[in-house]
Order: C-alpha cells, then structure tokens, then sequence
C-alpha cells in the first residue's frame, strides 16, 4: 500500500539512499499499525510518538539523534500547525508529515494553480505513465504532498508560479557522479527513469518520474532516492516547490 517493497528494492539499488530507505519501510508498518481513516487527535496522541520510536530505531543517525531528544508534546496541535502552513522546524515537519500519511484530510480547500484540487497542499513529484502511443507525450500529473490526492497538469505550466514555457528539464548533470535520464554514449544512467524539472522564472523545481521507463516506480518513494539529483539542482540555484519527507 505505502511502496514498501519499492522501498527494498530501491535500498539494494541505491546505496546512497540505504538509510532513507530502511527509515521508510519502518515508517510503513508504523503506517499499517494504524486503524482506517485515522482521526487527527488519534493520530497526535497515539501514532506520532510510534513515529519517534521507529526512527530512533531505523532513521539515519542525525535524524535518531534529534529524535531521542525531542519531545511529543502536544501532538494534536503539531498536525493541526502543519495543515495550517505554519513555521515548523525540520525536524517538527518530519513527524507531522510522517504522522499525518495515514490521516484523511478534508477537500475543499483547493483551487490555486498548482496546488491540490482537493486540500490545497503542494505538489511533492511530478509523474508519467507510459503513453500507448510513441507520438503522443504521456499525461503529467502531480501527487500532493499533504494528502494522497493525485491530479493531471500542464506539462509546460510551472505549479509554482504558473509561468508557462520557462521550463528546463535537467536530465543530465554538468558534473557529478550521478547521471539522470537517458545516457550519454558508453555510459550508464544511475537514474533513467528520474529528472528534474525547473522554471527559469522562480527557479523552483520538481522531480518528475517516468513510468514509462520503469513501471515499478513508485513516484512517491523513487522520489526519496533522487538526492544526487536535489544537490545537484541546489547547486545551480533551484529550490524544491517543496522538501519531500526527509527534508530533501
């Protein structure tokens, strides 16, 4: 249900994201452990500290270290200060958006361009699906980063800013050991199904995951493994519309 053995296989593939990876596939029995449709108040006060626990437990080692000295206090309220965009601290936003995974959120609240039709959340990946027809681009969609909700959009419209046909797509670093999207001649592409997408007008960016090269991907889990990729891009001056799960 939650992409974990997408998160194993990506674990093994991967190296730099062995430990992302093992904190996720905890996260997702902490998930599973919940009860259908999990209310916000249930969620604060009973399954945000199984949150602490597990990444005390599987988390990388700085992510544990802040969670051994952090305390749940109120937890209700962290969930509700999430939902309601208020300054957290990194660490306070994990264990919201880590906690929150198996709460439902209310629609109605979305509208804006480029933000969830249903919560009003902002997009966390941009994805394709194969397209049955080679002359035909595939339909992009946009999963939220607030709730499960997915939704098509412009492929050449930024979601952060709505400046149409400024858009880069980063598919092969200048530098780096990582190499994205299709390979050069001779060499091996670490990440062929992975790229990034940037607005030269807000210098914001998505990655984007295409289905079509690797229909095992699961865009909200692949999208944990693009770190080279999100270094990459913060070395040119990009910012992600938003940091996904781990911070990145």
């Amino acid at each position: 249900m939650y992409g974990r053995e997408r998160a194993l296989e990506l674990r093994e593939r991967y190296p730099h994201a062995s430990e992302i990876m093992a904190l996720y596939v905890a996260l997702t029995r902490v998930w599973e452990s919940a009860p259908p449709r999990a209310p916000l108040e249930w969620a604060g006060k009973n399954l945000l500290p199984r949150v602490m626990s597990a990444t005390v437990t599987s988390g990388p080692p700085p992510l544990a270290e802040a969670m051994r000295t952090a305390e749940p206090g109120d937890g209700p309220g962290l969930l509700a200060a999430w939902l309601a965009d208020e300054e957290l601290t990194p660490v306070e936003r994990y264990l919201a958006r880590a906690t929150m995974r198996v709460v439902p959120l209310e629609p109605g609240k979305g509208g804006a361009a480029g933000r969830c039709p249903e919560c009003g959340g902002p997009p966390q990946v941009s994805f394709r699906q194969a397209s049955d027809d080679p002359l035909v681009s595939a339909r992009r969609m946009l999963a939220c980063a607030k709730c499960p909700h997915e939704w098509n959009f412009s492929a050449t419209t930024c979601p952060a800013c709505g400046e149409s046909a400024k858009r880069t797509v980063h598919a092969e670093p200048a530098a780096g050991p990582a190499r994205v999207g299709r390979k050069a001649p001779g060499e091996a592409s670490v990440f062929p199904h992975l790229r990034a997408e940037s607005c030269e007008s807000c210098h914001r960016y998505l990655i984007d995951v295409d289905l079509g090269r690797d229909p095992r991907a699961v865009p909200q889990v692949d999208e944990l493994a693009a770190v080279p990729i999100d270094l990459h891009l913060a070395d040119q001056g990009y910012t992600k519309i938003t940091p996904n799960l781990m911070g990145f």
